[in-house]
């Protein structure tokens, strides 16, 4: 089979279209690399390009769905005193076109996570019809509800054991996450995970963990005693 000219001009306008998108990909990339190592450096943290083993530390939302997990530009250290780590993490999902075709979509997330003082009931707070709860979902825990009709309609709640959901969100928990509720959470274990669904730039890190700073001194003492053994004031 012959091809004309300008069917092979057209073959090479599209060869070299994706070798143009594939070098401005890497380029944004390699910048990204570099401000979150500068980011790092700057405030005395470990950064690592890469380290997907993390994505297998969770379970519930964003973890363990779809394939090809990827953990990329990783934040390790101290923040205000709390072990902390932050990252950029995907995963992928395919689809049939129906005509025996295959599309994928990579979903991309700004992740942070506090290392708690003690581990907890899992707990899963996320905005109301915004993707997440699917995990806590699947193994049958509750949609709570409370007495501030602006906060349900506003947020799900989902907790293995009520009584330390409507002990962890008080009045004053939901107060600060109507104010300042920009992502969805969980109590998983010992740790605090927030997650948001696009990467997150330097300065979104560092808003993303002074609100799970919040969140954490919002928790009652008698919470930290009565669940994790651990005695704590807060300040």
């Amino acid at each position: 089979m012959r091809f004309g000219p300008t069917f092979l001009l057209f073959l090479l306008m599209i060869i070299g279209s994706g070798v143009v998108i594939g070098l401005f990909l890497r380029h944004q990339a390699k910048k990204r690399r570099e401000l979150f190592s500068g980011f790092a450096a700057h405030y005395g943290w470990a950064y690592q390009p890469h380290n997907h083993a993390l994505s297998g530390n969770w379970q519930g939302t964003p973890f363990r769905t779809g394939d090809n997990w990827r953990v990329l530009n990783v934040l390790s250290g101290l923040f205000n005193g709390q072990q902390m780590v932050a990252f950029d993490y995907s995963y992928q999902t395919h689809s049939s076109n129906g005509r025996g075709g295959r599309r994928t979509t990579t979903h991309k997330f700004g992740v942070v996570v506090l290392q708690l003082p003690g581990v907890l009931p899992h707990l899963e707070v996320t905005h109301e019809g915004i993707f997440g709860g699917a995990v806590a979902n699947a193994f049958g825990f509750q949609d709570l509800q409370f007495e501030s009709e602006q906060f349900n309609r506003a947020f799900r709640v989902k907790a293995g054991d009520d009584r330390f959901g409507h002990a962890v969100v008080t009045p004053r928990m939901m107060e600060l996450l109507l104010a300042r509720g920009e992502i969805g959470w969980r109590i998983e274990g010992n740790s605090l995970i927030g997650w948001d669904p696009s990467p997150h730039d330097p300065t979104e890190v560092l808003r993303r963990l002074e609100q799970l700073q919040l969140i954490v001194g919002q928790i009652p003492p008698y919470v930290w005693r009565d669940y994790a053994g651990v005695e704590l004031r807060n300040p």
